[in-house]
């Protein structure tokens, strides 16, 4: 399957003019990919930040059944932007070769009609409901107004300047915004809201092009250079299909089996992870173009994974460490007995990512890089078949509990299909790295937990987390001094370079 997909990034680069890449060395990757990090870390927290506002002011403004209903509409315009993405234009972002023009022309044609095309479909569906089939409708423009963004940031994660990429997800976002509470608060209602997101797709196109060194694409059908791309872009795809299909059936079983109440359970500790989630996936999306570039240069990717495997497993530890240790007595204390079944998912949740951000983050962008996508998909599907059977089949007996265990399950699974590849492709010693920030992880966390269990009130919880947080820091001071070292230079480095 690795041949075939390097076949394919081969034959996509023939069927090119190609304009040679600028060859980048290992120190300057290093400092882009950090800046790259921290300018994508800062938008996180701005878009974070910035939805928390909006959406209390608008849910004063708004019923309940609005805020479905763009949901729903949001839900739609997801579905088909990946169903006419195809993943064709990803393989540009990690070949060796730059992209020609007429390339990203013909990327940017093929998606242009998918899109247009799935959101009359769309569109047309909503017709028999009427009002509310209209607000949709409205939504669903946003397709193919999306997509003129698409050549720019194929270019931008190239050359991994994140920086222009968050600088226009705040202005779209912004723009998303404003819009809705300007129309919402003049008494537009659902149309205000609706009509908002399409105002963020046309920002965000407008700003792409402006800040981007290609500037205007203009969309051409050639279906010719855009078909060996397929195959490379179907697997990419399938990574993200396995990860919604997994979430789905969690959700539906739950559910089935356990009750809603258990799924709201699962909803509010998910949400809760979405905090060290956020880091991990900031690391992941910047790790594709940064092993691209390295394996451009002709350097060997084994030190690169060690080096990320040790990085990310201290950044993930402090984060889960301090949600773990504080669970047992800040969930209940803060938001009432009836979440007292949020701790133990949480404790458990940890462990799992602890045990598959690090190896994650490390190794799928090294083999998206090498055109092996099926490795990565291979993992995923481990990862979701482990997860959904253990958790569903201990949720009846066990209970809600029976999530994080199943979470676990999947990590393992996960981080031994990728572990595995990358001992035996690029000889990176996986589980070394791994070994010593994950040992820290638990003994610092099990310390918090045992403190914070003592009484359900805010100091306890408190109390817990500083012990759990400090216990860690002294751990890894003391056997992964270096590591907290360079942690914390990598990390300036990227705050400077995010701030160039």
């Amino acid at each position: 399957m690795a041949e075939d997909a390097a076949r394919e990034l081969d034959a996509a680069g023939a069927t090119a003019e190609v304009v040679p890449a600028d060859v980048l060395d290992a120190g300057e990757v290093r400092r882009r990919a950090a800046g790259g990090a921290a300018a994508l870390g800062v938008r996180n927290a701005i878009l974070l930040a910035a939805g928390v506002v909006a959406n209390l002011v608008l849910a004063r403004l708004l019923t309940p059944a609005d805020f479905g209903l763009v949901a729903l509409g949001q839900t739609l315009v997801l579905v088909g932007g990946y169903l006419s993405s195809g993943g064709i234009g990803i393989a540009l972002v990690g070949r060796r070769e730059a992209p020609a023009r007429r390339e990203l022309e013909a990327v940017l044609g093929i998606q242009l009609a998918a899109a247009s095309a799935l959101a009359v479909l769309f569109a047309l569906a909503t017709i028999p409901f009427g009002r509310d089939g209209a607000v949709v409708a409205l939504m669903l423009a946003t397709l193919p107004l999306s997509t003129l963004r698409l050549p720019q940031g194929i270019a931008l994660e190239r050359e991994l300047s994140f920086r222009t990429i968050a600088t226009v997800d705040v202005v779209e976002l912004l723009a998303q915004y404003t819009w809705a509470l300007a129309t919402v608060a003049a008494g537009a209602g659902v149309w205000g809201l609706a009509s908002a997101v399409v105002v963020r797709g046309v920002a965000g196109a407008i700003a792409m092009v402006r800040l981007s060194e290609i500037g205007w694409v203009r969309p051409r059908l050639a279906w010719a250079e855009v078909r060996p791309l397929l195959g490379f872009g179907a697997r990419f795809q399938a990574v993200a299909g396995v990860g919604v299909a997994r979430d789905q059936a969690l959700n539906a079983g739950i559910a089935a089996i356990a009750g809603i109440s258990t799924l709201g359970v699962w909803a509010l500790a998910f949400r809760v992870m979405q905090v060290p989630l956020l880091l991990f996936t900031t690391l992941y999306r910047v790790s594709y173009p940064a092993m691209a570039r390295l394996l451009a240069a002709g350097r060997d990717p084994g030190p690169a994974i060690e080096r990320g495997i040790a990085l990310t497993g201290v950044a993930i530890a402090a984060l889960v460490v301090g949600i773990a240790a504080g669970a047992p007595a800040l969930v209940p204390a803060l938001l009432g007995d009836r979440w007292d079944e949020v701790p133990p998912i949480l404790g458990l949740g940890a462990i799992a990512l602890m045990i598959t951000c690090p190896i994650s983050a490390a190794t799928v962008g090294w083999l998206y890089a090498a055109g092996d996508p099926g490795t990565v998909l291979r993992a995923f599907a481990v990862h979701a078949v482990l997860w959904l059977g253990v958790a569903l089949a201990l949720l009846e007996p066990v209970g809600p509990a029976a999530i994080g265990i199943g979470w676990i399950a999947g990590a393992v699974g996960d981080a031994t299909v990728l572990g595995l590849a990358a001992a035996r492709r690029a000889g990176a010693r996986v589980g070394r790295r791994l070994a010593f920030p994950l040992a820290a992880a638990l003994a610092a966390g099990g310390a918090g937990w045992a403190v914070s269990s003592t009484a359900e009130t805010v100091p306890a919880g408190l109390a817990g987390l500083a012990l759990g947080e400090g216990v860690l820091l002294a751990v890894l001071l003391v056997g992964a001094n270096h590591v907290v070292r360079d942690a914390i230079a990598l990390a300036r480095e990227g705050v400077r370079e995010a701030g160039a």
